[in-house]
């Protein structure tokens, strides 16, 4: 062979080399491709088929709490009230009946679309009107463009509440109302109840609010205590290392975010009963809901972020946390007063709730406790619930 062919062969070769050395890249990709493709159709036909039985559990819910009664009423609709449209949802299924006005907590975390979950039993007996307040929720998202439902204050939000207890009394034709309130629902139930006694029929505090800030130092060193008597050294310094730190605090502008979030968590960590309902069953029960809509998702999703939530409730948070004290609150003798408290609550801590009703030493104040539920026990343990609130409070509007 001489040098000319010998080279021709090699030449050839390398090609050869060369196409064979390219095919396999290119194959391998085509088969990434492939499977990539054949994942994101699995995905897709896996999230098609979760909304529709995501579909089919809301259409399900939905007829099993619907209320059909002749003198029944289901309404959701938007009330004007202080100068701005508010979302009021109504239902109930004898328009006779007594009529409750539930002030949801947070400050700004309305669980309206939570109602199907726990309220058909009260709803058998009672009209029971829950207004989403102003500056969170459905009646932000109603009035955002405007900007006049952002950073209430307290004063709005007694003036809002006395406007739609008044519309109610007129709309129901009622005398008075029973106050059911939640969390910082509580701390603008017992004002306006303090304030305006001639309206208020009955009120009922479930997860009541004494002193708020005094309540997370209290329930740190529970936390505190209890990490320790667990060999927990570590968690234990550290809660009572924020403990200190947060009670030198006065106003919630001076509260550090990072270091209250880091108290709140790891007290969690050893005060959660295991009879609460968890973070998942919240999110399935919200998600099935006849109710849930796409502004109750990007309210919940807004109002998770705790700086968020402190930015657009700033003196709604400020006055639960360092200007409001049950201690100072004049209870009218002749409105009946309970205290439904989970027995694991530690954001309200039960035990100052104890100890609130025996300093009052009234005959008018009650409490009962709910147990193995912790701050929502309407929706730990929603038939205990039902059954604590038509028993007691609720008795002598009955009668």
């Amino acid at each position: 062979m001489n040098r000319e062919e010998n080279t021709k062969v090699r030449k050839g070769g390398r090609k050869a080399r060369n196409e064979s050395g390219l095919a396999k890249p290119f194959s391998v990709l085509k088969r990434i491709g492939f499977i990539m493709l054949i994942a994101v159709g699995v995905l897709l036909g896996i999230f098609i088929i979760l909304l529709g039985v995501l579909g089919v559990c809301r259409m399900v819910n939905g007829s099993h709490y619907r209320i059909d009664t002749p003198d029944g009423i289901q309404e959701d609709a938007y009330v004007e009230i202080g100068g701005i449209e508010q979302f009021m949802q109504i239902r109930g299924d004898d328009l006779n009946n007594p009529v409750v006005l539930w002030l949801h907590g947070g400050p700004g975390f309305p669980l309206t679309y939570m109602n199907w979950y726990y309220q058909g039993e009260l709803e058998k007996d009672y009209t029971v009107a829950c207004l989403e307040q102003r500056g969170c929720g459905r009646t932000y998202y109603k009035n955002d463009k405007n900007n006049k439902a952002a950073n209430a204050s307290p004063d709005e939000l007694l003036s809002d509440i006395h406007e739609a207890v008044e519309y109610l009394k007129k709309r129901f034709h009622k005398d008075k109302v029973i106050l059911m309130a939640q969390s910082w629902g509580t701390v603008i139930g017992m004002k306006y109840t303090e304030q305006h006694p001639e309206n208020v029929a009955a009120y009922v505090g479930v997860g009541q609010v004494t002193q708020f800030a005094k309540g997370k130092l209290y329930s740190a060193q529970k936390a505190a205590d209890l990490a320790e008597r667990q060999g927990n050294t570590r968690d234990a310094e550290r809660l009572r290392e924020l403990a200190a730190a947060f009670e030198k605090v006065t106003d919630i502008e001076n509260v550090s975010i990072k270091d209250l979030e880091e108290m709140i968590l790891t007290s969690g960590k050893y005060l959660k009963s295991e009879g609460e309902m968890s973070g998942m069953k919240q999110m399935t029960t919200a998600l099935t809901s006849p109710h849930f809509n796409l502004n109750d998702a990007r309210w919940f999703l807004f109002a998770s972020d705790t700086k968020n939530i402190i930015a657009s409730q700033t003196e709604l948070i400020d006055y639960m946390y360092f200007g409001f004290d049950l201690n100072e609150i004049r209870l009218p003798e002749n409105v009946p007063v309970l205290f439904v408290q989970g027995d694991c609550d530690y954001i309200t801590p039960t035990d100052m709730v104890k100890a609130y009703c025996a300093s009052a030493n009234s005959d008018t104040v009650r409490m009962v406790t709910i147990p193995d539920a912790g701050h929502t026990p309407f929706l730990d343990n929603p038939a205990a619930f039902c059954e604590t609130v038509k028993g007691t409070a609720f008795a002598e509007e009955n009668e």
